[in-house]
């Protein structure tokens, strides 16, 4: 698949991600950002993007975003940290490789 088809893709998993839940979504470009600098960041970004949204439903009731911690909210979670923070890698990877 060429890399601009990857690219667009990448965009709109991340403008989906950043349209469900923007705090983690903002949280998980962060953390893809970083984890490029990281060795074993093909390890490290699924670790982190559960560890991330699991953090954000304990951290969402304190701030008044949500009622209390739930499964639909966790899952939501995952999706809109890894939308976003592997998406980041991964295409920072391919394109680093490309030239």
């Amino acid at each position: 698949m060429p890399f601009e088809t990857n690219v667009i893709i990448a965009v709109v998993l991340m403008a989906a991600a950043f349209i469900l839940d923007w705090p983690r979504a903002l949280a998980g470009l962060v953390f893809g950002a970083i984890c490029r600098f990281l060795p074993y960041g093909t390890i490290i970004v699924p670790l982190g993007v559960i560890a991330i949204s699991a953090a954000a439903e304990f951290i969402y009731p304190v701030i008044g975003r949500s009622s209390g911690p739930s499964a639909a909210s966790f899952v939501l979670g995952l999706f809109s940290v890894a939308g976003t923070a592997s998406t980041l890698y991964i295409t920072v990877r391919n394109l680093k490789d490309r030239l």
